[in-house]
């Protein structure tokens, strides 16, 4: 079996900084961390790394992977889909 010519395919990630989860989200920033912290909301990626030398700039940015929170979006709204079929009350969608 031959396999050197199998390639690999990753997809291409992007990350998005907070106020882009924010927008996203609906939620504020203590919630987004608040939901990381009970590991209900994926997890942001440090963009630095630590410093080598004190003096140089430590870099403390982070962002999300647009994908898993595409992903935790999509999880809410089945969520909605999957639970009561009662419409709450000031709801009616009859035309």
């Amino acid at each position: 079996m031959d396999t050197s010519n199998k390639t690999i395919m990753k997809s291409n990630h992007r990350f998005i900084r907070l106020n882009e989860v924010l927008s996203r989200t609906g939620y504020g920033r203590t919630s987004i961390y608040r939901k990381m912290e009970d590991g209900s909301f994926p997890k942001s990626v440090k963009l630095g790394g630590p410093p080598k030398d004190p003096s140089i700039f430590d870099s403390r940015a982070v962002a999300w992977i647009e994908d898993e929170v595409e992903q935790w979006i999509e999880s809410r709204i089945e969520e909605r889909n999957l639970g009561s079929t009662d419409v709450p009350p000031g709801q009616n969608f009859e035309r």
